[in-house]
Formats: C-alpha cells, sequence, structure tokens
C-alpha cells in the first residue's frame, strides 16, 4: 500500500500520519495490499478538513470530512472510506453468488403464507450453490463437516442430488 500525503496550510506531522496510517489497516485488509491513498489535509481558520483518494486496478474511492479538529475529520474520513470498501467488496460478492445462481433457477423455493395459524410455516430458507461433484465426494464433505445434508451436481447424471446422514450413522441419497 502506498501512501501519499498534501498539506495545505498544515505541516503534515509523522503522529498525524502513523494516525492514518494505522486506520488505513482495516482498509488494507478489507481491499488487499494493492491500493494507492493521496491523503490531503486542509486548515482554514477553524475548518479542518481530511480528504482521502483510494486507487485500486479496478476501483476509485474518494471521501472529504471537514470538522473544527483534524483527528475528527480523519477518523471520519476513514469511516466513510471503509464503509464504501466494503460496500464495494459486497458487490463483488454478490456478483460472484449471481453468477451461480441460474445452476439453482429451477429449484423451488418455499415461501408460504398459510391461512390458518395451525398450519406449519417455513421459518427460514436457504439457497445451496450445487456444485458438481461425484456421490463419494459428497459423502465425504457431509462425514467431514458439521452439516447434516448437502446439495450438490452430480457429476456423472448431471441431476441435483442431495446427500443426508441417517440417524443410524449410515448415508441417503435422493435423486430426482
Amino acid at each position: 500500500m502506498k501512501v501519499e500525503y498534501t498539506g495545505r496550510q498544515i505541516e503534515v506531522s509523522p503522529a498525524i500520519q502513523e494516525f492514518t496510517e494505522e486506520h488505513l489497516r482495516k482498509i488494507r485488509k478489507i481491499l488487499g495490499e494493492m491500493i494507492q491513498v493521496h491523503v490531503i489535509l486542509t486548515v482554514e481558520k477553524y475548518r479542518h478538513s481530511a480528504e482521502i483518494n483510494l486507487k485500486s486496478r479496478t476501483f476509485k474511492i474518494n471521501g472529504i470530512e471537514e470538522t473544527h479538529d483534524m483527528y475528527t475529520s480523519i477518523n471520519a474520513v476513514l469511516e466513510k472510506i471503509e464503509r464504501q470498501a466494503l460496500k464495494h467488496k459486497g458487490k463483488k460478492i454478490d456478483k460472484k453468488r449471481k453468477s451461480a445462481a441460474p445452476a439453482l433457477a429451477g429449484a423451488a423455493r418455499a415461501e408460504s403464507a398459510p391461512a390458518n395459524s395451525d398450519a406449519p410455516q417455513v421459518i427460514r430458507s436457504r439457497s445451496f450453490a450445487a456444485k458438481p461433484m461425484t456421490v463419494e465426494e459428497a459423502v465425504h464433505e457431509v462425514d467431514t463437516s458439521n452439516s447434516e445434508f448437502i446439495v450438490f451436481r452430480n457429476a456423472e447424471s448431471e441431476r441435483v442430488s442431495v446427500v443426508y446422514r441417517r440417524r443410524d450413522g449410515n448415508f441417503g441419497l435422493i435423486e430426482p
């Protein structure tokens, strides 16, 4: 991570640099090492403003905050930048998940609003990415994980199947 400082009407002290870089570590954990940061600090009478321009290979993030104290301004702008970075990372993750969604398009989702209160209700539903694997790999996955079942795409038949742990310790296979 490369950090540049510009001070307008202020001398950028080592304490300010240390404070800023300490808070930039959170953003580095979110986005990785390949980022460039330009910190611009400005003082005009009683207004202390901090501006941060963050560049990566794929995007740019800018933030400006102005308060009566320089450290408060830096902290506020870094929080703003962190929120934007988390939002960007979330969008990347959602994009990856949506690309896996067509594999699940045929799966029915149970959403019901029962007429009487005695009928069973669906409390929560989860969608699973059906990974292509063999039955043996699916059994191994259920055996090594804490889950009781796994939804997968059978590599031999190209159909969505479920392997589950039975009460007697064996494994069951559900195929359409």
